[in-house]
């Protein structure tokens, strides 16, 4: 059952950072990245509700803490990325996550990939940097230079790094309890230490007239993503469930070029076939 979560996890991630793109134009980033971590409350608070609360293990509440203030960093500097910079230039650096990965899930979950998983990570890995096929002609190099000048592309590098240690303590937090339980812990721990932010986002940048549904709508994305994510996390590996949602750069490319008019599609697209293969491998 984690193959089909994951790829739930994938197709959510991509709707989510393309619709949190669009919003980021129209409200400040505070306000997005609080909208976006904190409003799948609702929907995880009512599948706790029929899942009943769980017992709490006494691993839950330190790696719980530590994962929400990483997405703190995380998610703050991933909606100012999708805000200031293309999403083919900034989503396939988060391809890079289960590279990370390999190193943080073995210190934290003293857990690692068989070969055939292994050569997913990587190909998934490599996928992020023929996406960038398009500046090859200038050296072998450019596609890794590109960090150096997008601003947008150095950030997410970050995110990437953050998230590589958070996906790790999100696993032993859900193995302490469940996902609905722990999405529901996240998201309101989330937004208490988040609300000094909110504010000032708001103060900077007054909800406009209709905004609050879009905000609600991108809460309801981001509450398929995280709960299918902390569901395939409990059942398998995690760096294999962090691959496959990285695939959902493919998918961020596509929406990019359809509703931003991105350029360099074809360069985007030669490094999803490599990530689609990677999925391959780790699925089998």
């Amino acid at each position: 059952m984690w193959v089909p979560l994951a790829l739930v996890t994938a197709f959510a991630f991509a709707a989510t950072g393309s619709y949190a793109k669009a919003l980021a134009r129209s409200s400040h980033v505070y306000t997005v990245t609080w909208a976006l971590i904190v409003l799948p409350l609702p929907w995880a608070a009512a599948l706790l509700m029929y899942q009943g609360v769980p017992p709490i293990g006494d691993g839950f509440l330190l790696a719980a803490l530590a994962s929400v203030v990483l997405n703190m960093v995380a998610v703050t500097l991933q909606v100012t990325a999708l805000s200031i910079a293309p999403l083919s230039a900034t989503v396939p650096f988060l391809a890079l996550t289960p590279l990370f990965m390999l190193v943080t899930s073995a210190i934290v979950l003293r857990e690692a990939p068989d070969a055939k998983g292994l050569a997913g990570i990587v190909l998934v890995a490599a996928g992020a940097y023929t996406i960038y096929l398009d500046r090859l002609r200038e050296g072998l190099l450019e596609p890794l230079r590109a960090i150096g000048t997008e601003r947008g592309s150095r950030l997410m590098l970050i995110v990437a790094l953050c998230w590589s240690w958070s996906a790790a303590l999100d696993k032993v937090a859900v193995l302490h309890s469940s996902p609905a339980f722990y999405t529901s812990f996240f998201c309101a721990v989330f937004g208490l230490l988040y609300a000094p932010f909110l504010i000032i986002g708001l103060r900077k940048e007054p909800l406009r007239a209709g905004i609050v549904p879009r905000l609600f709508l991108l809460g309801a994305f981001g509450a398929a993503m995280i709960l299918s994510q902390f569901a395939a996390i409990e059942l398998t590996v995690a760096s294999y469930v962090i691959a496959i949602k990285r695939a959902g750069t493919v998918l961020s490319v596509v929406l990019g070029y359809i509703f931003f008019k991105e350029k360099h599609l074809r360069a985007r697209l030669a490094g999803a076939l490599l990530m689609t293969l990677g999925v391959v491998l780790i699925s089998v």
